[in-house]
């Protein structure tokens, strides 16, 4: 061996540089992280090297899973907050730590922290303090595998409390030379114009006759910096104002209204509302039927239902006209039959002649996304099989079922969060622009 030449180069005759850039750049983080202690080079290379977290947000195979936030009860009867991880491949997806710490000085055990969205690697967390003096909401937006968060300003007084929020981001694309563009395209027009975030929430008021529903979106944007009420108004004739869960797919955000879908496209500013699929299919919900929505691994709308009969799961086809198309079907029985192990919770009901139609009645089973939980068990579902798998681990807080989102990790940076112009500040300026002029 030469002197001076590393033992990685020798072996695989690939350059460091290309290592860095073209290969460990497509491997999911925490591998990455691994990584780090091969050489000097390839630290510097991965640790706070934008090129490096761009085309690893881009390139990298999507590790979906289960997070929370989660707590425990210390010594003196205060809570210490972290974030669960729940996967089925925890030596693939995670993160540094699971402390939340890096949320800034602002986060601390003296108040409450929840998680309100998740997105592509990126975190909406609120932060809520126990002193009734200053009980100021804190919105952060934050990174837990790059460990960096940042507040928003103006979302106490914009985001109603209680209510879900939608977050929108995609990984910025690989920056592209000037050369692969037209002479008279201006520089700022392809230099990471992907590179910023969106918070939406959707704002639900009832006419005076209480019959429908005009929905409206108040947004803030991180390249302006602003606060700004879109002027899309949906209508809808629904009955529920409370909504469980909403999600951002392929540039769409969704809200789940238990028998109804309300949608909305940031970028073009239109929405509607869709029918859930056993709606349109005429039948009616029973007490006992649950059902999630979430995004699968290729960035499209899916709903997974668990009814008295088993297990259904659906898929939003966009174009012309958006509407579901079933992918996977299984009934209990099947479904048992192939995984018995894990349903050993339940084993009794074998012996009994409708125990299939029992399942439901007798136990909580609720889905999240492609996993789903009997009260305290987290169980993991092949689709194409119908095999159940025991993941073995624990919910951290299963009576706050709803706060249990996907996650994907992503070395993205976060983006910066523009500062908003001295005319109109952190709102749009505009008279009835802003959440502000209704409230």
């Amino acid at each position: 061996m030469a002197p001076g030449t590393s033992r990685l180069k020798v072996n695989y005759d690939i350059p460091e540089d290309v290592l860095c850039e073209n290969i460990f750049s497509r491997l999911p983080f925490k591998l990455v992280t691994c990584l780090k202690t091969m050489s000097k080079h390839c630290r510097l290379q991965i640790t706070n090297n934008t090129k490096f977290a761009t085309k690893q947000a881009r390139l990298c195979p999507s590790c979906p899973a289960l997070i929370q936030i989660g707590f425990l009860v210390n010594s003196d009867g205060r809570y210490d907050y972290y974030l669960n991880v729940i996967s089925s491949t925890p030596t693939i997806v995670g993160v540094p730590s699971s402390t939340l710490g890096f949320l800034g000085s602002c986060i601390n055990n003296k108040g409450s922290i929840s998680l309100l969205a998740s997105t592509n690697g990126l975190l909406c967390v609120q932060y809520i303090p126990d002193d009734k003096r200053h009980r100021v909401r804190t919105i952060l937006i934050a990174n837990p595998a790059t460990q960096q968060a940042q507040p928003i300003t103006g979302a106490a007084q914009h985001l109603i409390q209680g209510r879900v929020v939608g977050l929108v981001f995609d990984p910025p694309n690989e920056p592209t030379s000037i050369e692969e563009h037209k002479i008279d395209q201006p520089k700022e027009e392809f230099s990471a114009k992907e590179n910023k975030f969106k918070i939406v929430q959707a704002i639900p008021i009832k006419n005076t006759s209480y019959t429908t529903v005009e929905f409206r979106f108040v947004i803030f944007s991180s390249d302006t910096g602003q606060w700004v009420m879109s002027n899309t108004i949906v209508n809808a004739n629904i009955k529920e104002d409370e909504c469980d869960k909403v999600v951002y797919a392929s540039g769409v955000l969704y809200w789940d209204y238990q028998d109804n879908l309300l949608w909305f496209d940031v970028s073009r500013s239109s929405g509607g509302i869709i029918k859930m699929p056993w709606i349109l299919q005429g039948s009616k919900s029973e007490k006992w039927d649950h059902h999630s929505i979430d995004t699968s691994i290729n960035d499209v709308l899916v709903c997974t239902t668990i009814t008295k009969d088993g297990l259904a799961i659906y898929r939003l086809v966009e174009g012309g006209v958006r509407y579901w198309e079933l992918m996977h079907k299984k009934e209990w029985k099947t479904i048992m039959e192939v995984s018995g192990d894990a349903f050993q919770f339940c084993h009794s009901m074998k012996l009994r002649n409708c125990w299939q139609s029992k399942f439901c009645e007798r136990w909580l089973v609720r889905p999240f996304g492609e996993k789903w939980d009997t009260l305290d068990k987290v169980l993991l579902c092949d689709l194409e099989s119908g095999k159940v798998e025991d993941l073995g681990r624990d919910l951290s807080n299963q009576f706050n079922l709803m706060s249990i989102f996907g996650y994907r990790n992503s070395m993205a940076a976060l983006p910066p969060i523009a500062v908003p112009p001295l005319l109109g500040g952190i709102c749009d300026g505009n008279p009835g622009g802003c959440i502000c002029a209704v409230k």
